[in-house]
Order: structure tokens, then sequence, then C-alpha cells
């Protein structure tokens, strides 16, 4: 029973509508000098990264259009997914016009990179979007922080292994989210110049 507890509250911290806040905000807080920037830019992280998709879920539930928040039903993922996906572009179409930090590009390019594929292979199969936003914070890190951000990897296993205790996912499932991310993640920031691939 304990175990099923901490399960689901690594589920539930790990959601990257909540977790991604204090993420962005400590993104920034490295990479930007004035509080000024670190204010505006988090903001527009959190605007379009996590509170657009948040709110349009909140209201799907309020609706009784969905039953839970984490959206567990295949079918019901579609179009929180599709409005995530808008949310990104344009997120990532501010930073292009205001001109933004390259990293700031980066990631949400690579965030709308990896929401297409997501939502083509949620209309056949339930993949994790746990593990997948997980893994692609974890390789931002490591882009932006080096090395020593290394041991946030611990933290995909132990994201895939609370999706599958809490028989949210399978295990085949939160290894593809982990897969697919890691292509469109290393992709993006190859693509602006912040890591070499080869």
């Amino acid at each position: 029973m304990k175990i099923n507890k901490f399960a689901k509250i690594v589920s539930y911290i790990f959601d990257g509508s909540y977790i991604s806040i204090p993420a962005y905000f400590i993104l920034n807080l490295y990479m930007l000098k004035t509080y000024k920037e670190i204010l505006l830019w988090t903001f527009l992280c959190i605007l379009f990264g996590s509170l657009i998709p948040f709110i349009f879920i909140l209201i799907l539930y309020k609706k009784k259009k969905i039953n839970d928040l984490h959206v567990p039903k295949r079918e019901e993922r579609i179009k929180p997914t599709l409005v995530t996906l808008v949310s990104y572009m344009l997120g990532f179409f501010v930073f292009y016009i205001f001109k933004s930090p390259v990293y700031l590009k980066a990631m949400f390019f690579g965030s709308f990179l990896t929401a297409i594929v997501l939502i083509l292979i949620t209309y056949f199969w339930k993949i994790s979007f746990h593990t997948s936003w997980i893994t692609f914070f974890s390789i931002t890190y490591y882009v932006i922080f080096g090395k020593w951000a290394l041991f946030f990897i611990a933290l995909i296993p132990l994201v895939g292994w609370a999706r599958v205790k809490i028989k949210r996912h399978t295990i085949a499932q939160v290894i593809c989210g982990s897969a697919v991310t890691i292509i469109t993640a290393f992709f993006s920031y190859s693509f602006f110049g912040m890591f070499k691939i080869f």
C-alpha cells in the first residue's frame, strides 16, 4: 500500500503541468541576468508551456468532458494535446519575434516537435506523456547545466516505474515516451547549435 501511495505521489509531482513551473524558473534564474528578464521570460514560458494547456484541461474537466485532470483515457487526450501543440507553437513564435535567448527558442521548438509526434502516436496508442516530459527536461538541464545535471536522468526510470505501478501505462509505453523525446530534444538543441550530435 505504501509503495502504491509513493508511486501516486511521484506521478502527481512529475505531471508536466505542475513541475514545469519551478523547472522554467530555475532555468531562467541561472541563464538570465536581471530580475526583469527572469520574470518576463519565465511568465511567458509558464503561459505557453503550462497555463494555457492546463486551463483547457480544467475547462474540459469542469464540463465533464473528462473525468480526471491527468486525462488517463487515450481517446480524451487528443484535444488537450492539440491545444498544447498550438500553445507551444505560439510560444515559439513569441520567443522568435521578441528575440528571446536561444535556449528558449530551442526548448519550445523541441516541445512543439515532441507534441507533434506524441499526438500522432496517441491516435493509435497510449504513449506516456509523463516520461516524455521528464525526459525532455532532463536533457534540457543537461544541455544547459552540463554533466552535473546528469542525476536528473535517474528521474526518468522513477517516473516510468510510478506510471506502470499505478497501472496508467505499460512498460513499453513509458519507454517509448522517453525514447521519442530523446530524439526530438537532442535534434532541437542540435538544430539551434546548443548540442552537437556528431
